[in-house]
Order: C-alpha cells, then sequence, then structure tokens
C-alpha cells in the first residue's frame, strides 16, 4: 500500500535528536500517541500539571508537540529508552506571551524514580543554553511535585520565586545562560 501523503522526513530531520548515556531525545512519532495517552490519562501522572486528560485531549496536546517546533525552531522531544522505547517527553518552549524560553519535562509513571528525568532535562537545557535565543530559560514546577523541584535542581536551575501559574502555586526556577 503507498502512503497517501509524503511522510514528513524533513519534520525528522529538523528536529535535533540528542543523545544522552542512556537516553535518546527524539522527535515524537505517530507511533508513540498510545504510550503518550496512557501517561496524559494516569490522575497521578498529571496531578501537577492539569490533571488527567480524555483521549481527545491527549492527541491535541501530542500534536502540539510537533508544532512547537514548526513555528519556533524548538520544542518538545520524546524521551527514548533504547531498550524500552518512549518512556517520556522534554522541552524547552516559549509560550505565546512570554519573554523567556520554558522548559518542562513528563516521564510516564512506570519509570518514575531511574533518573530519566534529570538526564532528559539536562540535555535539553544545555540545548537550550547553548542557542541563539534570550538570556533566561524558565520552569514553572508546582509547590507540592517534589520529585521535580528535585529534577529543577539537579539539573542547575535556582528557585527564584513562588508565582501564581494557571491559578496555583508554582515556583519559577530559572537558568542563566
Amino acid at each position: 500500500m503507498t502512503e497517501p501523503f509524503r511522510r514528513l522526513d524533513t519534520f525528522s530531520g529538523a528536529v535535533p535528536r540528542l543523545a544522552t548515556p542512556r537516553l535518546v531525545l527524539r522527535e515524537p512519532r505517530h507511533a508513540d500517541f498510545e504510550r503518550f495517552a496512557a501517561n496524559a490519562a494516569d490522575p497521578l501522572a498529571r496531578e501537577h500539571i492539569g490533571g488527567p486528560l480524555v483521549r481527545r485531549d491527549a492527541w491535541r496536546h501530542f500534536i502540539g508537540l510537533s508544532g512547537t517546533w514548526l513555528l519556533h525552531g524548538i520544542g518538545w522531544w520524546m524521551v527514548e529508552a533504547p531498550a524500552l522505547g518512549a518512556i517520556g517527553t522534554v522541552g524547552v518552549f516559549q509560550r505565546d506571551d512570554a519573554a523567556n524560553l520554558e522548559i518542562g519535562w513528563s516521564i510516564d509513571r512506570p519509570h518514575w524514580g531511574h533518573g530519566y528525568a534529570c538526564e532528559a532535562a539536562r540535555a535539553a537545557l544545555a540545548f537550550a543554553a547553548a542557542g541563539p535565543r534570550g538570556e533566561r530559560i524558565v520552569a514553572y514546577v508546582a509547590r507540592t511535585n517534589a520529585a521535580s523541584n528535585a529534577v529543577a535542581a539537579r539539573i542547575g536551575m535556582t528557585r527564584e520565586a513562588e508565582v501564581d501559574f494557571f491559578d496555583s502555586k508554582h515556583f519559577r526556577y530559572a537558568a542563566t545562560r
């Protein structure tokens, strides 16, 4: 069977691949969606990032992972552990009204506690810091999210303030290039 549309090899080539000792940060692929949707529906995995998503909203969010690369030349990677496949996401992105770049991460719950979030976020932060964009990279982490607060500190970000972020208390971390 022939493909009705040309595969977006250009897109895949436009998303830089980053390698760490255990991980590959790569472009999102359609085949990643089922795992992404399962994590997005997990109330515990999404406790600090807006709550669980129904499949339809997970699809919109997943498509947005790719769109940020097309609009801004930066965005979200799938975090892949070669022996396990895709195990989460990490991204450096810019919100529509923000002056700073922002970094975020989400590792699927079965893979928590193995240092994957730190390893992936450290690579994404280094990529962003080496780029031509603004002076600061920030992360907004829910005050009650002990694991992600630890990740931000471990990757060298400094907690600089407590802020209201989408109607809840978050710590704002910053990294200066």
